[in-house]
């Protein structure tokens, strides 16, 4: 299976150094610093437990060089979407599927605006990874599963999911809904995101106080019904199902956004709680936890000028 990991980052870079351990011939798609690193050392994954090295990698920032593929894997952050897509235009072949692993709920629609003729497969990835050093990916461990649109038994889809059955750090659900499940992510994400980020807290420090637990809560609450307003299937145990599942997670986890909140990148915030803040101005639904985030964070949403 030829696969091409369009945005090498934490999320696409582990997906795809999981990936090509099990067997699959993986492209990778990066640039600057990262992408010299992986053509000359590797890649790394630091993980407890699980530490993996690819001494070999096929990386590239030009997906002409790799040509049309089977599957491309599609991580890239929010805000580069449309360039991206434009980007990977000669990897795309009559046969290939694109997955969209991004967050939020608008990256079907962006990318299907560039590839009307793709089979582009709804999907959400549930993993803590970042870029701690060139060619160096840092997870602190928890969940490593992608939930992806089964697409009426797809092919590319099952022998994807079959690949990472032989992985012990990639766990593939095929689904029948991915509209929901997209939601859900977005739902649970979005609140993580706008609450790790705005307090500066890692999420055992905001479990542990009453008071930003429940501001948590209030994010997800709202969330919520702003999705029931939109016509979403909401399930009514999805916030205490969300908070258990943080629970669960290293005391030291924390969102991929507040993580560039740190380092003076660009943030997803208009596609997180910035939506969310639109959808309840759009549909009459108040949003005061997740406005507080837009608006308390969006000074910073374009990053630091390098």
């Amino acid at each position: 299976m030829k696969i091409a990991i369009m945005g090498s980052g934490g999320v696409g870079a582990y997906v795809g150094a999981r990936l090509q351990d099990v067997g699959a011939e993986v492209h990778f798609i990066a640039r600057g610093a990262h992408l010299k690193a992986l053509q000359t050392d590797g890649l790394r994954i630091e993980m407890p437990g699980k530490d993996l090295h690819l001494p070999k990698v096929a990386a590239t920032d030009q997906p002409a060089d790799v040509g049309p593929v089977d599957l491309i894997v599609f991580a890239v952050k929010l805000w580069d979407t449309e360039a991206a897509a434009l980007q990977m235009q000669p990897m795309v072949g009559p046969n290939t599927r694109i997955l969209t692993l991004q967050n939020g709920i608008d990256s079907l629609d962006l990318i299907r605006a560039q590839h009307p003729n793709a089979v582009v497969l709804g999907g959400v990835i549930y993993v803590s990874a970042v870029i701690d050093r060139p060619g160096v990916i840092r997870s602190p461990g928890g969940f490593h599963r992608i939930v992806m649109d089964r697409h009426g038994g797809d092919a590319i889809a099952a022998e994807l999911a079959a690949l990472a059955d032989k992985s012990s750090g990639l766990d593939v659900v095929l689904a029948d809904d991915a509209q929901t499940v997209i939601w859900e992510k977005f739902i649970a994400l979005s609140s993580f995101s706008g609450a790790t980020s705005l307090l500066r807290a890692r999420i055992g420090e905001i479990l542990a106080n009453a008071e930003t637990r429940a501001f948590l809560r209030d994010l997800l609450t709202e969330t919520m019904a702003v999705g029931l307003a939109a016509g979403i299937r909401v399930r009514p145990e999805l916030e205490d199902e969300s908070v258990a599942k943080l629970q669960t997670m290293p005391p030291s986890f924390r969102s991929s956004m507040s993580e560039d909140l740190e380092r003076g990148k660009p943030l997803e915030l208009r596609w997180l709680s910035g939506r969310v803040h639109a959808l309840g101005l759009e549909l009459g639904v108040p949003t005061p936890a997740h406005t507080a985030v837009y608006r308390g964070l969006v000074l910073h949403a374009g990053g630091k000028a390098e």
